[in-house]
């Protein structure tokens, strides 16, 4: 669906950001982007979204370049920025009535059961909404475009602990398997159990793009008291110890641990022949 063809970008008097990016996602999928402040993933976003032109190379939404601001392509796109801005003048019915207009796919019904979960009403006026209803305003208007491809700048941070349950409970029951949702987030305890795919980015690079099955089958994410022999990342806390092992008959554990998997891929520790077992299982 989306497709980076050697890829560079950089913004003026600054290092490139990105240098001969070769990189996919495809639809049918809910895509967790995760790196460090600074990393580029905002900028990742905007470029698949058209709204910055690569510095070299290309990138494509079903052939087509982004950038080009097709009409094919921008009823297939909603990005919702990490600062929603919202015209609050307005009441909600209006203001959703212009992304009725503008989508050929828009469905009215799916809106208004998803501003029924998210506690808003058509009559509110904009102005009255916090900054966390404001941001359930666009994620509901994102899931009823029909857009097939939707990108989620944190798309939690304003929420609170209910509204983020809503969150993980709207998208699953409202996201088309012709769909690809990318969220990039810092939140990750948010999106675990919802994400098929994780992507972490680092220093310009993609480190890591696995399905949580493919992980969560060619390894184990532990707790213990001590580190275990097997484990080839360890992290020490107050009650003991959280580690990543290899599989096997004799070692197990729960799901991933997002959290600790950023923090192994980026000190290096899920590289060469640590991701061999991952590769054979990559779904």
């Amino acid at each position: 669906m989306i497709v980076f063809k050697q890829v560079s970008f950089g913004y003026p008097k600054r290092p490139l950001l990105f240098e001969g990016l070769d990189w996919e996602l495809k639809g049918g999928n809910v895509v967790g982007l995760l790196g460090k402040n600074g990393a580029g993933k905002s900028t990742l976003m905007r470029l698949m979204a058209g709204l910055v032109r690569p510095t070299d190379g290309r990138v494509l939404f079903e052939g087509e370049m982004t950038f080009d601001r097709q009409f094919r392509f921008l009823d297939q796109l909603l990005f919702i920025p990490e600062k929603v801005s919202i015209p609050d003048h307005l009441k909600v019915k209006e203001y959703v009535g212009i992304y009725g207009d503008f989508y050929s796919g828009f469905d009215p019904e799916k809106l208004k059961q998803l501003l029924h979960d998210f506690q808003i009403e058509l009559s509110d006026r904009i102005s009255n909404l916090s900054y966390g209803q404001q941001k359930k305003l666009q994620i509901a208007i994102g899931l009823s475009s029909g857009a097939r491809l939707l990108l989620f700048d944190e798309p939690t941070n304003g929420l609170d602990i209910p509204s983020k349950s809503a969150f993980r409970k709207v998208v699953s029951a409202h996201l088309r398997e012709d769909q690809l949702l990318v969220i990039s987030t810092h939140q990750v305890k948010d999106i675990e159990h919802l994400i098929d795919q994780v992507v972490i980015l680092d220093e310009g690079k993609i480190k890591l793009q696995a399905d949580m099955e493919a992980l969560e089958e060619a390894f184990v994410f532990g707790k213990g008291t001590a580190n275990p022999p097997e484990a080839f990342y360890t992290e020490s806390h107050l009650l003991g110890t959280q580690f990543i092992a290899h599989a096997s008959e004799e070692i197990s554990g729960g799901s991933p641990d997002l959290e600790l998997l950023f923090q192994a891929v980026i000190e290096g520790k899920l590289e060469g022949s640590y991701l061999s077992d991952l590769n054979e299982v990559k779904l």
